[in-house]
Formats: C-alpha cells, sequence, structure tokens
C-alpha cells in the first residue's frame, strides 16, 4: 500500500513539472511567415521624404526651403500619400516595403504623421515594412518652417523609430542589436532582410545628415547568421536597404555607394542572393553588376516625392520574380475642390515639369558663357532638363535613329559644348545597363 501511495505522489510530482514546463517554459517569440500563399506581391518604394504640414505654414521660410528640394514635389504630399494607401488597399499586395527617407529633414512629427496616413494599410491587411534613410535618425536639419523662421524640432532617435513603426518590427524574426534592421520571413520560400545602412550619431545632432552609409561588422555578423538561417530553411534572402550595392552613375556615385559594398557583395554572393532593393540616388534604375563580377541585380527606386510618384510591384513565384514600376493615379481620391486644381488634376504633367525645370539652371549657368543666341540658350537648357528627367525616370532609352537624330540637333550640341555638362550628359542620355521601365524577370 505504502508502495502504491509512494507511486501515486511520484506520478503527480511528475504531471505538476509537465504542466509546469508547459505553462511556464519560454515560448519562441519569432513570428510566424507574413502569409501562405506561394506567390506573394510586395510594393516596393523609396525617399517619400514627407513633412508633416504642422510643420509649415507656406510662408516665406518654406518657399525658400521647396526651392532646394531638387524636383520634389512639397505641395501635394498628403494627397499622393492618400491615393498610395487608396491604390494598394484596391491591389492588396501582401506587404508594402519603404527603403528609407520616409522623412524630409527627419522631424519626428513627419515620422508621426506618415505613420498615421499609411495606417489603413494595416487596418486592409497589408504589411508594412520600413528601413531609416540617411534623413530620419537624428537629422540634425529637422525644423518647423513658420513666416521666416527656422525653429528646431523634435528629431527621431533610433528608439523613437522602432515605436513609430512598431509594425515593421512586430513581424520581425530576427531583429540586430547593432542597428535597425531586421528579417521578416513572407512566406515558405522568401526571407526579407531589411538593412539599417545609415551613418548617424547616438545623439541629436546639429549637422547636415551624413549621406554615406556602411555596414557595421556586428551588423555583417547579424547578417551572415540571417543569410544561414535562410538557407538553411531553404528560403531564398531578398535584400533591401537605403544605400546603393552598385555606382549608377560613373559620375554621381560618392556617397551613395554603401562605403563597404564590396564586402557585403561577396557575403550575399556566398549565400546566392540575387536581387537587392535600394534607394537614395532618387533614380529608377536597374543594374546588374557593373564589373560583372557577381550575379547579383539592384533594383533601385525612384523617389517617390519627385515625377512620376513612382514605386515597384514585385510579383513573387516559388522559381523568380517579376518587377514592373507603376505610376501614381491622383483621380481616384481627390475631393471636389482638389478638383479645381490643374496641378493635381493633371499632377503627372505637374511633376514632369516641376522636375524638368529644377535642372533646367544647372545648363543655364554652364551656358552662361557661351554668347549662345539667347533663343538657343533657352532650348537647350529645357532639353536638358528633358534629358536629366529622361535619366531619373529609367525612361533614356532612345532608338538608335532617336539618339543619332538627338545628338545632331543644334540644342545638343550646344550643351556638348560645355565641358561641364558633357561628362554627365554621357552618363544619362542613354541606359547602358538593364532597361527600367519594362518588366524585369529573374529566376531561381
Amino acid at each position: 500500500m505504502m508502495m502504491k501511495k509512494t507511486l501515486w505522489i511520484g506520478c503527480g510530482v511528475i504531471a505538476a513539472l509537465v504542466v509546469g514546463w508547459i505553462l511556464f517554459w519560454p515560448k519562441s517569440t519569432a513570428p510566424k511567415a507574413l502569409t501562405t500563399s506561394s506567390r506573394p506581391t510586395l510594393w516596393v518604394l523609396s525617399d517619400p521624404h514627407f513633412i508633416a504640414p504642422s510643420l509649415q505654414d507656406e510662408g516665406k521660410a518654406y518657399t525658400e526651403i521647396k526651392q532646394t528640394a531638387a524636383g520634389k514635389d512639397m505641395d501635394y504630399q498628403p494627397q499622393t500619400i492618400r491615393a498610395f494607401v487608396h491604390a494598394a488597399r484596391q491591389a492588396r499586395p501582401t506587404a508594402v516595403v519603404i527603403t528609407g527617407d520616409l522623412t524630409f529633414n527627419g522631424a519626428k512629427a513627419s515620422a508621426e504623421s506618415l505613420a498615421h496616413r499609411l495606417a489603413p494599410l494595416t487596418q486592409a491587411g497589408i504589411k508594412l515594412l520600413v528601413i531609416p534613410g540617411n534623413h530620419d535618425i537624428y537629422d540634425g536639419w529637422a525644423r518647423k518652417y513658420q513666416g521666416s523662421q527656422q525653429i528646431k524640432v523634435g528629431q527621431i532617435s533610433p528608439n523613437d523609430w522602432r515605436q513609430i513603426w512598431a509594425e515593421s518590427y512586430q513581424y520581425a524574426a530576427s531583429t540586430d542589436p547593432a542597428s535597425l534592421s531586421y528579417r521578416v520571413n513572407l512566406n515558405h520560400d522568401y526571407q526579407l532582410l531589411c538593412l539599417d545602412s545609415n551613418n548617424y550619431p547616438i545623439q541629436p545632432s546639429s549637422q547636415a545628415p551624413n549621406t554615406g552609409g556602411a555596414l557595421s561588422a556586428d551588423t555583417l555578423k547579424w547578417l551572415e547568421t540571417q543569410l544561414l538561417a535562410g538557407q538553411r530553411a531553404h528560403r531564398q534572402s531578398l535584400v533591401f536597404m537605403h544605400h546603393n550595392l552598385y555606382q549608377h552613375n560613373a559620375q554621381v556615385h560618392q556617397g551613395f555607394v554603401l562605403d563597404n559594398a564590396t564586402a557585403l557583395k561577396r557575403l550575399l554572393d556566398h549565400y546566392g542572393v540575387k536581387i537587392v532593393f535600394s534607394g537614395h540616388i532618387h533614380a529608377q534604375d536597374i543594374s546588374h553588376d557593373p564589373d560583372g563580377n557577381s550575379p547579383i541585380t539592384e533594383i533601385v527606386s525612384g523617389s517617390f516625392a519627385t515625377s512620376p510618384n513612382g514605386f515597384g510591384e514585385v510579383s513573387l513565384s516559388p522559381t523568380g520574380l517579376t518587377y514592373h514600376r507603376q505610376a501614381l493615379d491622383l483621380s481616384p481620391v481627390l475631393t471636389r475642390q482638389e478638383r479645381r486644381n490643374p496641378d493635381l488634376v493633371h499632377h503627372q504633367a505637374y511633376l514632369k515639369r516641376l522636375f524638368e525645370e529644377d535642372a533646367q539652371p544647372m545648363a543655364f549657368a554652364a551656358l552662361a558663357e557661351s554668347k549662345l543666341p539667347e533663343k538657343r540658350l533657352v532650348a537647350a537648357t529645357k532639353l536638358f532638363g528633358q534629358l536629366n528627367w529622361q535619366y531619373f525616370t529609367g525612361t533614356n532609352n532612345p532608338s538608335a535613329q532617336a539618339l543619332a537624330s538627338l545628338q545632331a540637333s543644334p540644342d545638343y550640341q550646344a550643351l556638348w559644348s560645355s565641358a561641364d555638362l558633357r561628362g554627365y550628359l554621357k552618363t544619362i542620355v542613354v541606359d547602358k545597363n538593364v532597361p527600367d521601365n519594362v518588366n524585369f524577370s529573374e529566376t531561381w
């Protein structure tokens, strides 16, 4: 009898231990994949440079800062974000990925305002994944523009970023302790590596943001662990970051290409990464390795704040992807009052004109001493604006006949006569790598 009692007591203790283990043993906090679909879609955009309407009053200070905006639309950002959210809710991509420079000048209020405007994506079941750009964290230019004054406002700390964009991090299967990088399991076949490639201070700054970027040694170690995890799970890795892996323009690349791009490329090659998405240069450009040493293709999104308010639509299958750049249509979301505004009704024409006119002073200054007739000078500067727009929108693919006609034209010859413009023209008139505005496909 004593033996039976002892046995029952022993069984009870074991049962209690099992229950305790079930209830209190630490559980895995890694979230599930974003979707079970074998054919998910991503919308990818970059550099929206959003400024909260509360930070400007259309006064003198703001008018002056708009003149330095390099062709960005600063007047109708609320409408473009509203139109983007509407389009996404109609199409229902699995996730929207934004590769940095979400804010115009790193104001915390701008990030909060943008997060509020993008919240309907989450409500529609669309996941939102963001990474910072060089203008987002501790940007010493964070300002409110009131009358003729620029007033300093709160900057975004790394902790602020995690809180404002908490949704992105709640999907993370792993986060990097050394940066704002994280990994998301998209589905059975893919994982998304969202990399913080920026160099920013550890406290609020009074300086201009650092244009350049790099991945620290600690982040590279974390990244290799994530690449290995993907390899073991038989997931293809897609990489997203703000800075560029490749040099996309032979003349304009300083501060845009990652400082340790060679080390990153070597690591990605080792683990079979095929596609990298980035932004920062504001030009729409798809490029294979210019040196021909790597199978990686880099897809750079032009700035969403400039013509044509573009974003990439990525369709995935277990064996590859297709990418197509889309241009935003504002018409479905315009109010009756907004339909009286020609800039909004004909928004693509407005964006194109804004961008072209921003580039023209560069050509005018270069040709000012050339003694060209005024009519030729005006026509040449307009042509330069058009060529610059074609480059930044990825539409610089003239036929051989069209190119010959362009180069023989008096206006082009006037531009070519300037040593200051000639080198830049060589890099923008013809896309010498992958066409940027046709469906791009990659298979594994």
